[in-house]
């Protein structure tokens, strides 16, 4: 089979902060044994830190460092944003694969320049949803259709946590969450209408807020802001209804979100807003049509949960794991090399790399900021609670993590259904 030379992701996201797509096929390429150089551009240390950092055996992180390679080494390329397309030729490629996330439309219209040429000029195109597919296809017959996935090894942990976070505030009798930014696309009215109606269970809001204002002030939504990928599972676990509150808008139809599969390997349920791509998995999840609908599937949601129901979505999740979007990615890409008659000599190990080390804590004391007349208000900052543990301890859990702990759903008794591996619940209760 065709070899591939190695990848470089041009400088566009902060490998530790908001970890999207792209960290994600990286790092699931580089652990099926592909070199891969991310060259870092960071959200807050800016030029603190320099020189290379090896993240895995195969996966280098570029710190305000230009790679450097034989010119006889010509990469691949795989890239995002669209704005780049001028820059890649100097990376000196031998394939380039665009990667189309988002419609160049909305929020993203600063990338309408540019979509078209990108998509044209690349060997290959990846489409994260039915409607970018559609699109970059007719720019480019090389393109494939591969949808956002999750990290199922790490979110089905949520099953069996047992840890605190030491700023989770008091919860209502049912939690329901979201965990990504809090932008534009949210309907925020939605999320007001939620903690009316649902005034004794709490909305847990995940994330740190981007381009929004006047957020809803309820005394049972609590805004707890950024958290490091790492801590989001001993928050998320304490979902009982995972929520996808989205407006609709040309942007948003061609969005599949990357929390509708991580609520599902959870196996929580699922409410989303009338998307597209959320509409295919409508067996699976809650796909409401408007906002009393919404509200009604959240209701539904806590009233009919089984373990039936979530085993078959952990099931889904497994399936469309980022492992299996890396490997599909991998397939097109030799094809295209082969295609191509491209052979060439696989990028170098860098011999000056230092051992990875997150760099999270420069995002922690992120504030939540409300437009409010009345005071601002910030989120609580991590405090040493004697015997419990600190949030920085978290992660070394995360590494000795034993499968052995996993909670096995099958073994459940089918007439009850264990919420958060805590208190048990009778089907068709209703927690609120």
């Amino acid at each position: 089979m065709t070899a591939i030379p190695g990848i470089i992701y041009p400088p566009t996201l902060d490998f530790d902060y908001l970890v999207q797509r792209p960290q994600q096929l990286l790092k699931n390429i580089s652990e099926l044994g592909v070199t891969v150089y991310f060259l870092n551009r960071s959200a807050y240390h800016q030029g603190q830190y320099q020189g290379i950092e090896r993240y895995n055996r195969h996966l280098f992180l570029f710190h305000h460092t230009e790679p450097s390679y034989p010119a006889t080494t010509r990469p691949v390329v795989y890239y995002s944003n669209p704005t780049q397309v001028d820059i890649i030729g100097g990376y000196n490629p031998c394939f380039i694969v665009f990667d189309s996330l988002d419609e160049p439309v909305g929020e993203f219209s600063s990338w309408q320049p540019y979509y078209q040429r990108a998509a044209a000029a690349a060997d290959l195109v990846l489409a994260a949803s039915d409607k970018l597919y559609s699109v970059a296809q007719a720019i480019n017959p090389h393109t494939i259709l591969l949808p956002n996935g999750c990290d199922y090894d790490y979110f089905q942990r949520a099953r069996s946590n047992q840890l605190a976070p030491t700023d989770l505030p008091q919860l209502g009798r049912a939690v329901i969450g979201y965990m990504g930014a809090v932008a534009s696309w949210c309907d925020l009215e939605l999320l007001d209408q939620l903690a009316l109606n649902f005034s004794d269970c709490s909305l847990l809001i995940i994330g740190p807020l981007y381009n929004v204002r006047n957020i809803p002030l309820r005394p049972n939504i609590h805004w707890l802001g950024y958290k490091s990928y790492e801590e989001l599972v001993y928050y998320a676990s304490y979902f009982d209804v995972g929520i996808i509150p989205f407006k609709q808008s040309d942007m948003t139809a061609a969005v599949n979100p990357i929390k509708m599969w991580e609520y599902m390997a959870m196996g929580i349920p699922v409410v989303t807003t009338a998307l597209p791509e959320t509409q295919k998995y409508c067996e699976e999840l809650y796909y409401s049509s408007g906002r009393q609908e919404f509200i009604n599937n959240v209701r539904l949601a806590l009233k009919q949960e089984n373990w039936v129901k979530c085993e078959r979505r952990m099931t889904l999740a497994q399936e469309n794991s980022w492992k299996a979007r890396a490997e599909k990615m991998l397939i097109a890409i030799k094809e295209g090399l082969r295609r191509k008659g491209v052979r060439d000599q696989e990028l170098p190990i860098p011999a000056t790399a230092t051992p990875y080390h997150r760099k999270n804590w420069f995002y922690q004391r992120e504030y939540v900021r409300f437009q409010s007349p009345a005071k601002k208000y910030t989120i609580p900052q991590q405090r040493d609670k004697g015997k419990e543990i600190a949030i920085s301890d978290l992660p070394l859990v995360l590494s000795g993590y034993s499968n052995n702990n996993n909670l096995t759903i099958s073994s459940q008794n089918p007439n009850t259904f264990r919420y958060k591996n805590k208190k048990p619940y009778l089907p068709g209760e209703y927690l609120c």
